[in-house]
């Protein structure tokens, strides 16, 4: 395909390959074709005058300058299969366009105004463009409202009064310029929003002859029922067959009460299977369920608003009456209404109203393009004042890819066998410590996916029951073997444990009410897990408590590498949650880090929670901010940005206070005219507006050293 390079900088290309040479799905397509190419981090295709941009690794120049070239302009590829992995970068980079064009056209139409129509044809436009300000203002006044619709309406009418169009005129510019801006950072902010709180599984198991198979997410179809573990994050759409089980509907309704589901109910994507075992008949397929309704629940809930921002709201049209109780005293005392104006033209509560929601909104989208997703503006707020953090061991401080060192048969079968039946039953859950067994299953090429087996129980944080080959089957932690289930244990066995692998984790297989074998999986650190401790501390935090439900030397060793002041071993899911519970009690403002089935009551008990890429479905679903990549660096960039954040929200509130303060002062000595004052107070508050749009952080910061 023919282009010309208008743009070549280190790991940024911008070409021009023509007016009208791509469609809109043409452009998707492109933009698809340009970032499946290795090193890629973003591609924009403009359709309105055939701009192509390429964000990539410098070491890529030639490979995507390739993926070009290689472009047939007859065919030129169009969505496809697989471009939803994709849809959220391409939305970005069709809203970036969206907001480009509004803005040239904007900024164009005003200097055609000011340059070329005659000054009737600008005074008549004006007014014409004031019936919207106005209009709003009077149906705000209609409800019994005195809002800053009202005293940005009372400001243009009182300019028009004055026969100063041109004041007029830049009051309303200035004021839609916000606008723009406002709706451009929101839109970013609600593409992440919407790619983070939409949690679906790659693969799942569909019902086919009576057994459990497992499919992509591709192959589901409507009509087709799948078996639904406790401990899922549901997929689809859909109604239940068979089955009892608690919902977690929260992602949809916000109602944090579980819900009781039966044969004939109907359960939604994005919704949490807590408890029990469904069979459900798919009624949309993925892309169609009402989940995406989520997002709007979400971006209108004030419960999700930061304090700060909610204040500022409320703070900007409670101060607006003050403002017209502040003309009338002026113009009582000076007789003069020029002098009382000022206060109309130039108030607190705009710049108030519209920077802090932007600020949050900005460090929402900064946030995204770290890869975290934070579902409201409250947990930002939170992140910032937290004073303890909270964190899960396995698969959070420890990496999420453990591997087995030492399978241990405790009868006369061999270790192989004792591995076959493990992971047969394991392959069912999503867990790390599953996915350790299933997967030394298969690197010794032990072949399970033939075993019959009743449908599987899973008792969160314990264990799963089942039957095998007939014999009652179950597998799992100490405890649930030993106290819940009474599996007689061996009076040696711990000092085995301790023996072969002191700090291992170790899980128990039990066949017929024997226990036949212990599988010890070994759990490294995280490497980046003690710099982040201590930066953490660096940054405020005074407490750092680690949950597991692990043997005490386990969680001895663990807490001691890594710099952790106390944990709390073999710790089960509801005494994590009380554990947490108990320090908001005491006035604590808590952050907690995990990533498992059992951690989503602690997660959930948390003033804000985190789950990284790691983690489990249903963890990822309760968390209120979710870190897609696997790196616990990031905890030290939440901290800092939401810190940072507050911090220009403080900063904000002093310039605006002190500078339109200022500008009234001018306006009421005669020191500076009105359009002046208007001029100058509409001029800040975009400033303040596209100054909280900057990002946070600097290049490389954040994270640890």
């Amino acid at each position: 395909m023919h282009y010309k390079i208008i743009s070549d900088l280190p790991g940024r290309l911008r070409l021009r390959c023509g007016s009208n040479l791509f469609g809109d799905e043409e452009a998707r397509g492109v933009a698809y074709a340009l970032m499946r190419s290795p090193g890629v981090r973003h591609a924009e295709v403009h359709p309105a005058n055939g701009s192509v941009l390429v964000v990539f690794d410098p070491s890529c120049r030639e490979r995507v300058l390739g993926v070009v070239d290689s472009l047939d302009v007859l065919r030129l590829p169009t969505a496809e299969v697989g471009i939803e992995s994709y849809a959220n970068a391409i939305e970005i980079a069709a809203e970036n366009n969206r907001f480009a064009l509004r803005l040239g056209g904007l900024i164009a139409w005003r200097g055609i105004r000011s340059l070329l129509l005659p000054a009737p044809l600008r005074h008549a436009w004006t007014l014409m463009r004031s019936v919207g300000f106005i209009a709003e203002g009077l149906r705000r006044l209609a409800r019994g409202e005195i809002t800053v619709e009202v005293l940005d309406a009372t400001a243009v009418v009182a300019s028009l009064l004055r026969r100063s169009f041109g004041e007029a005129d830049t009051v309303m510019f200035l004021l839609q310029l916000s606008s723009v801006l406002e709706r451009h950072v929101q839109s970013r902010a609600h593409l992440a929003l919407k790619d983070g709180l939409i949690t679906r599984a790659e693969n799942v198991w569909a019902v086919v002859d009576g057994r459990d198979v497992r499919i992509s997410m591709d192959e589901v179809e409507r009509g087709q029922v799948l078996h639904l573990p406790q401990g899922s994050v549901l997929p689809v759409d859909g109604t239940v067959v068979d089955g009892e089980g608690q919902i977690d509907e929260a992602s949809m309704t916000g109602e944090s009460r579980l819900v009781h589901k039966s044969a004939g109910s109907t359960v939604y994507a994005g919704t949490a299977l807590e408890d029990g075992d469904l069979l459900v008949r798919v009624t949309a397929a993925p892309g169609d369920a009402r989940i995406d309704g989520i997002v709007t629940m979400v971006e209108q809930s004030s419960e999700l608003k930061a304090g700060v921002q909610s204040k500022a709201e409320h703070l900007a049209d409670a101060l607006v009456p003050y403002s017209f109780l502040s003309f009338f005293a002026i113009l009582a005392l000076t007789r003069n209404v020029t002098k009382a104006m000022a206060v109309l033209m130039v108030d607190y509560s705009c710049a108030i109203k519209l920077s802090t929601p932007i600020a949050v909104m900005s460090a929402i989208d900064e946030a995204s393009k770290r890869s975290i997703v934070v579902k409201g503006g409250k947990y930002l707020e939170a992140l910032a004042a937290a004073d303890t953090v909270v964190f899960d061991k396995t698969g959070t401080l420890t990496h999420a890819s453990p591997h087995v060192e030492r399978v241990l048969s405790l009868t006369g079968a061999d270790e192989d066998t004792v591995l076959r039946y493990a992971a047969c039953i394991e392959e069912h859950f999503p867990h790390s410590m599953a996915r350790a067994i299933v997967a030394e299953a298969a690197r010794r090429g032990l072949s399970h996916e033939d075993e019959l087996h009743a449908r599987v129980n899973y008792v969160v944080a314990h264990g799963i029951s089942t039957q095998v080959d007939g014999l009652e089957a179950l597998i799992g932690s100490a405890h649930f073997l030993f106290e819940d289930e009474g599996i007689a244990k061996p009076d040696d066995l711990e000092e085995t444990i301790q023996e072969t692998m002191p700090t291992a984790s170790v899980v128990y297989l039990a066949l017929g009410g024997e226990l036949v074998g212990a599988i010890c999986i070994s759990d490294p650190l995280r490497d980046e897990a003690a710099a982040t401790i201590a930066r953490l501390r660096g940054l405020g935090i005074q407490k750092v408590v680690m949950l597991t439900g692990d043997s005490e030397s386990c969680a001895a060793h663990v807490a001691s590498s890594v710099g952790i002041d106390s944990y709390h071993a073999q710790v089960l899911p509801e005494d994590k949650s009380g554990y947490v519970q108990a320090l908001r009690d005491e006035g604590h403002t808590v952050i907690m880090v995990g990533d498992g089935i059992n951690d989503s009551p602690a997660l959930a008990a948390a003033n804000v929670s985190v789950a990284l890429s790691d983690a489990s479905d249903i963890a990822r679903a309760v968390a209120d901010v979710s870190v897609l990549d696997s790196s616990l660096e990031s905890l030290v960039t939440m901290r800092l940005l939401s810190q940072r954040l507050m911090g220009r929200i403080r900063r904000d509130y002093g310039f605006i206070v002190g500078f339109n303060s200022a500008l009234i002062a001018l306006g009421v000595a005669s020191a500076i005219s009105l359009t002046t004052a208007a001029y100058l107070h509409n001029a800040s508050t975009l400033g303040a507006v596209a100054l909280n749009t900057r990002h946070l952080l600097r290049a490389g910061e954040g994270g640890v050293d």
